[in-house]
């Protein structure tokens, strides 16, 4: 199980997602029970508790997965043969640093087709297709659709 920086923030959804649906069937789906004759009245208060019950499975499953975190590069010199090396000084020692520059993007083919990936300076390493870096956790992330931020 791999849950995000804040797991507080999943059992505030829980809360949020549980609290509404037990106002509505004391409430709401009670009253309708009376109403309605027994079998519809019975169907309405268990399609409530069916559907929130689905609805926290799907929401384990989401915060719960590995996102595909790409481990980071230890060795960024062993990314690429043909690397730049700029001289800085460092200001306040006076010594010369060496600093590796990678181009942004590279052209990679994948199953036939050229596809630009882009060079992540935090985790050295050009992202696969679809991956971004997030702010949050500090890595980059295959699947960003469905990670810290919105879940």
């Amino acid at each position: 199980l791999i849950f995000g920086p804040d797991v507080r923030s999943f059992v505030l959804t829980v809360f949020l997602i549980v609290a509404p649906v037990i106002f509505f069937c004391y409430y709401v789906a009670t009253p309708l029970m009376d109403q309605f004759p027994r079998p519809i009245g019975i169907a309405i208060m268990v399609a409530a508790v069916v559907f929130t019950v689905y609805d926290l499975i799907l929401l384990l499953l989401t915060s719960a997965r590995d996102p595909g975190i790409v481990p980071r590069n230890t060795d960024p010199a062993a990314l690429q043969e043909d690397y730049d090396i700029t001289n800085s000084t460092n200001d306040f020692s006076g010594l010369k640093t060496s600093k590796l520059r990678f181009p942004r993007t590279k052209d990679v083919v994948v199953n036939g087709v050229s596809v630009k990936v882009k060079y992540c300076d935090t985790c050295m390493l050009y992202r696969p297709p679809r991956c971004s870096h997030c702010s949050i956790c500090n890595n980059c992330v295959e699947r960003f659709d469905h990670h810290c931020p919105w879940v």
